[in-house]
């Protein structure tokens, strides 16, 4: 009980109609009752008035007196967290339990009970008031808990407001669900078979996922309306070579292989990556700072395994009825991350592989930030990871740590700093989620990589991999500058093989030098939809030899798939080493690199045309005149 001098009292009284014209709230909610069964429900803050004038024991505590008159509230959470319950206000006017219950005398149990609050925890406040109480519970949403409020002596009654105080909601969720690989637990070797005259081994690789963002991300799995939002699990292997060529030794890093999809089900929702926050759907959901691990033999498994030519990697959708275990070929290799075995067997000394792994999910790819306008959480789902690959024939063992957050095209650079990696972005593809994300679009991201080496007799060797991130519009061509006179040689190509019945071609790209350009390039969408483009979670390699010195430029990536109105048919990967083109000769019309009569010919056929061609207006005033003509016959008598 509390000792409260006179002095106080008096303080307390003279300060009562101060603080009510302070504007001390009081909620006139349904007056408490006597009995606990029909204690009026509350379910918000607020200030609630009551009276212990004529009421009854009915409960008991264990504080205060159990032969107080008491009343009662119901209290339904409104929100997760600490609740506070307290009597501080002038209107109480006598010295006050609060008791907190989980149910009424005789079930539940007792979580609080109080008799004096702080000191000074009402004196602080204008509203402070005479032996009053604080109770502070833990609660969950919906949660219902029974409040009684009594004297602390007994025969003592009187009136008292009971206040209820609610932390602040949470923050809208800003980071959203985002999935990353937090660890490769491990590879597996399943296997080896002839396919098509070729010897192949078989890998999987083990994951474990963490969610780094603050919402659940989907992990629902079971047939029906949510069947395809969980994630799918890529996974590639990749060398990093040496060859020796003119004199000089340069690297190359190549993916050697790919799998089908391993589909997700039932998150265990562990703590391997953080304090898991328990998501509301259990296992269909992957919490908040929480872990899920799939070994090798389960992304492995054939019957787990889906195309990857079902899914969007930049939406993250596939669609139902979700179809998986239907992989062909031998049991041994189908399905898994396939690689020539020749290119594991026998290697030299110094040779260097890695695996990768990328969840791909619908609720991760389409959130989009606050404030932001492009989602951007897909950009984060790979991991990769050095392997000692046991000569190809043995099981694989890691070498170092995880590198989270980084596709496996990030190892070249890590195994040599002289290695430039560079992305490039296209955000045209419109957001599905546009209820939730109106007017959003998502972005889809190449990485490129590129070394050039010097060789002797004055060449040198160019070395590009192009990585497909997460762009479901893929790649159908890649283009560096190139001059007209320059010599090249010794083109290289290589793509991981598409397998167990993925309907796409492997057919291998041309090279062509035109337009000062050389042009790497696949079939157009047009003439095969199923042609050999750099899909997403894959990697290409583009090679050539050329007497032409490197500088800092832009490469080209063309791509694939059509997009929306007004979406580019190209993007370009900057700040990369590329083969130096002269400044171009504007006497040159036709670009041959040399200026000569037919230059001037093709001006003239080009000016005469109906209407004149856009190249005809040589002083870009946007108009063909005659002016443009005479401008052009005094830069053809110039000469370069």
């Amino acid at each position: 009980m509390k000792a409260i001098s006179s002095g106080v009292r008096k303080w307390l009284c003279s300060c009562a109609a101060v603080i009510a014209v302070a504007g001390a709230s009081v909620a006139n909610a349904q007056a408490p009752t006597n009995l606990c069964s029909n204690a009026p429900t509350i379910s918000a803050a607020g200030a609630y008035s009551g009276s212990t004038i004529g009421a009854s024991a009915t409960g008991t505590a264990t504080c205060g007196s159990n032969a107080s008159a008491d009343v009662w509230f119901r209290f339904v959470s409104p929100v997760t967290g600490q609740i506070r319950f307290d009597t501080c206000s002038p209107v109480t006017n006598f010295d006050t339990i609060i008791n907190v219950r989980t149910g009424c005398p005789g079930s539940g149990a007792q979580l609080a009970c109080n008799d004096d609050a702080p000191a000074g925890f009402c004196d602080a406040d204008p509203n402070g008031s005479v032996g009053t109480s604080r109770a502070l519970v833990t609660l969950t949403a919906g949660q219902v808990v029974f409040v009684r409020i009594a004297a602390a002596l007994p025969g003592v009654t009187g009136n008292f407001v009971l206040n209820v105080t609610t932390p602040p909601p949470p923050p809208p969720p800003t980071l959203g669900p985002d999935v990353t690989v937090f660890n490769l637990t491990d590879v597996a070797r399943t296997g080896a078979a002839t396919e098509n005259g070729v010897n192949i081994t078989a890998y999987a690789v083990g994951t474990e996922s963490c969610n780094r963002g603050d919402t659940p991300v989907a992990w629902y799995d079971a047939p029906g309306a949510r069947e395809n939002l969980h994630p799918v699990i890529a996974q590639n292997v990749f060398r990093l070579k040496s060859f020796t060529q003119n004199g000089a030794t340069f690297q190359r890093f190549e993916q050697l292989g790919q799998s089908w999809l391993k589909h997700g089900f039932l998150s265990v929702n562990g703590n391997a990556c953080g304090t898991c926050i328990q998501p509301p759907d259990g296992g269909d959901q992957l919490g908040v700072n929480c872990s899920d691990p799939y070994g090798s033999g389960l992304n492995g498994d054939p019957n787990l395994l889906g195309a990857r030519s079902r899914v969007n990697a930049a939406t993250g959708f596939f669609a139902m009825p979700v179809v998986k275990g239907n992989s062909t070929g031998n049991a041994a290799i189908r399905g898994r991350a396939q690689v020539p075995t020749a290119d594991v067997t026998a290697q030299p000394a110094g040779t260097r592989f890695y695996v990768d792994a990328h969840y791909v999910t619908q609720d991760d790819h389409q959130h989009v930030h606050p404030g932001q306008s492009v989602a951007t959480n897909s950009l984060n789902n790979a991991t990769w990871r050095e392997i000692n690959i046991q000569g190809g024939t043995g099981t694989p063992s890691f070498i170092g740590a995880n590198v989270q957050q980084q596709p496996g095209i990030f190892a070249w650079r890590a195994a040599d700093a002289n290695v430039t990696l560079v992305s490039a972005d296209h955000d045209d593809v419109p957001n599905p989620n546009n209820f939730v994300f109106p007017n959003t679009t998502l972005r889809g991201r190449f990485w490129v990589a590129a070394k050039v080496t010097p060789m002797s007799g004055g060449l040198w060797r160019y070395e590009y991999a192009v990585y497909n991130l997460n762009s479901d519009r893929s790649a159908g061509s890649f283009s560096v500058p190139f001059p007209a006179d320059g010599v090249e040689s010794d083109f290289y190509f290589r793509h991981p093989l598409s397998h167990s019945g993925e309907p796409f071609s492997n057919a291998p790209w041309t090279m062509t030098k035109a337009n000062g350009r050389l042009n790497f390039s696949t079939e157009s969408f047009g003439a095969n939809q199923n042609a050999n483009a750099i899909r997403w979670g894959t990697m290409y390699n583009f090679g050539f030899t050329a007497n032409v010195a490197p500088t800092t430029g832009a490469a080209s990536i063309g791509l694939f798939k059509p997009g929306t109105a007004n979406a580019p048919a190209a993007i370009d990967a900057v700040n990369l080493p590329v083969p130096t083109v002269p400044p171009s000769c504007a006497a040159d019309f036709n670009g041959d690199g040399t200026a000569n009569p037919d230059d001037l010919s093709d001006y003239i056929a080009c000016y005469f045309s109906q209407p004149p061609c856009e190249a005809a207006d040589v002083n870009n005033d946007f108009n063909v005149d005659p002016d443009d003509l005479s401008d052009f016959i005094a830069i053809y008598f110039a000469g370069c």
